[in-house]
């Protein structure tokens, strides 16, 4: 992708540094101490390789079909310079599959359906277990000869709008990375500039000097903080594509990246784990952790109940 990172003083370059590692499992209070401190951490082991090969035998055939850049190759924009802005973030030599939910059942029962997984996202942001949505659920896939993406904080078109543009703020998006196969720095790690999530002024957008790759083994996750600048980095390799399912977090409230009540229908929905069903919105939500959730009903009875799942 065009490189459109952009620099900033008074913050050191990251030389020496790496990304800190623990096992998937482990205590929330652990997890989410990491992620306060540096914004992002790798939770190693989140699937075995038999179920990493599961994933992509689900996933194989839909990614192959679609064409390199297909993500924003429909911007229609009023200038041209916001078009090639879009274009430059999504890559040219970059595919992009969404409701990745709906496409393979070990992602969906042993990812997004892992309590695990929702105590650390609900450790890192407002709200009880189970009350956040999916935010997005797509797969990245980077192909040889792509560029580095330009640092960005995911979600940033809301930080003005819920005035979340500093570090005093709350987190209103964590973003989780499963690697998908081996990824290594040639292969277009993403690359994070630890602890940005605090710097007190976000106008600025940091150096490649100061980021580190997030290299990582197939069924590792890279776990972070929604406002950590990060970018997806360059494919120098000949033949190895860099493929990582992307889920992202958010409260109920926030409109997503992905349409999902239009892609999924109720009757598939009732072989989804509880869960799951709670983050696609299937069930009514709950901000105090009351069950059945009080918001987001049918008539005043649970959604839950007036779908009979």
């Amino acid at each position: 992708m065009e490189n459109l990172e952009r620099h900033v003083a008074n913050h050191q370059p990251a030389a020496g540094k790496i990304l800190e590692r623990i096992p998937f499992g482990s205590p929330v209070a652990d997890v989410s101490s990491i992620v306060r401190r540096k914004g992002a951490v790798v939770l190693t082991g989140v699937l075995a390789r038999d179920e990493v090969d599961a994933v992509n035998r689900d996933l194989d055939s839909l990614v192959s079909e679609l064409p390199l850049g297909n993500f924003g190759s429909e911007v229609s924009s009023v200038t041209k310079r916001t078009e090639a802005d879009a274009r430059a973030y999504s890559g040219s030599r970059t595919k992009h599959l969404q409701h990745c939910y709906m496409r393979s059942r070990v992602y969906r029962e042993k990812v997004l359906g892992s309590r695990d997984l929702a105590e650390y996202v609900a450790a890192a942001m407002p709200g009880p277990v189970g009350t956040h949505s999916i935010y997005a659920s797509v797969v990245i896939e980077i192909s040889p000869g792509e560029t580095a993406q330009g640092l960005h904080r995911d979600g940033e078109n809301y930080f003005g709008l819920l005035g979340l543009n500093n570090a005093d703020s709350v987190c209103y998006l964590v973003n989780c990375l499963l690697a998908l196969t081996d990824i290594t720095e040639e292969m277009g790690a993403t690359r994070i500039i630890p602890e940005s999530h605090l710097w007190k002024d976000f106008s600025g957008f940091g150096s490649a000097e100061q980021t580190i790759p997030a290299t990582m083994n197939a069924g590792d996750m890279l776990f972070y903080n929604g406002k950590v600048l990060h970018g997806g980095g360059a494919n120098r390799t000949e033949d190895k594509r860099r493929r990582v399912l992307a889920t992202a977090f958010s409260f109920p409230f926030v409109m997503g990246e992905e349409a999902w009540p239009f892609t999924v229908s109720a009757d598939e929905v009732r072989n989804y784990p509880r869960q799951v069903q709670a983050m696609l919105g299937f069930r009514s939500k709950s901000h105090h952790g009351e069950d059945p959730g009080f918001f987001w009903r049918v008539n005043t009875r649970p959604l839950e109940k007036h779908l009979d799942l």
